[in-house]
């Protein structure tokens, strides 16, 4: 059986976790988010000898796009998105940039569009799209070989903030009823930020997740 091996890299400014997903036998790979210092994924992906097929996006949010164009120009690779965050990219608040210390944000002239139950082969793997609204009105998540690319949807004990546009925490928590605590409970969930957790702990000890 073939097992995804994913390298998690961590922006130290924001939080942000962006993840390769590799597959070896293929010499290819996946990135999910870009948050972290393009040096260094571009310096693995050269020392490891991989080939970046793909980006893709978990939502909109600044923190997780900081070196998206830079890596993307860089490899080639098209970047993925839910067509609502990619429409609302186009007008970040400046205040929402002035909040994470930034001027502006380069971002790719176009982005592939993702939608729910869409099934992507990329780099020999296979990702499946859920629809996640909540954090974000076009947040989703990746799940590929038992293991969930969350974005910031459900972190370790906690869950994303819903006060940004396009955020409510009604629709994150039917989010996480519908298209995670029905995923079986050993399925990794690789967050946005923080570590990495289970669908099983989270139903048992998330206390913003009991009883949904």
């Amino acid at each position: 059986m073939f097992y995804v091996d994913i390298v998690t890299f961590t922006d130290y400014g924001f939080g942000a976790n962006t993840y390769l997903a590799v597959n070896e036998d293929s010499k290819q790979a996946v990135l999910i988010d870009a948050g972290t210092k393009a040096e260094a994924v571009l310096e693995y992906l050269d020392k490891n000898g991989l080939e970046l097929v793909a980006i893709l996006l978990t939502h909109g949010h600044p923190d997780h796009l900081l070196s998206l164009k830079e890596i993307a120009d860089a490899t080639d690779a098209p970047s993925y998105m839910h067509p609502e965050d990619a429409q609302l990219l186009a007008y970040i608040p400046p205040m929402l940039l002035n909040m994470m210390g930034l001027d502006r944000l380069d971002l790719p002239e176009e982005f592939l569009p993702l939608e729910d139950g869409q099934e992507l082969e990329l780099a020999g793997m296979d990702f499946k799209v859920l629809s996640t609204p909540g954090h974000s009105g076009g947040s989703v998540c990746f799940l590929t070989d038992g293991v969930l690319f969350a974005g910031d949807l459900v972190f370790r004990g906690s869950i994303g903030r819903t006060d940004f546009p396009g955020g409510s925490m009604e629709t994150l928590l039917q989010s996480v009823k519908e298209k995670v605590f029905t995923l079986p409970s050993e399925t990794r969930i690789l967050p946005g930020h923080m570590d990495a957790t289970v669908v099983g702990w989270e139903k048992r000890t998330n206390p913003f997740l009991m009883g949904i």
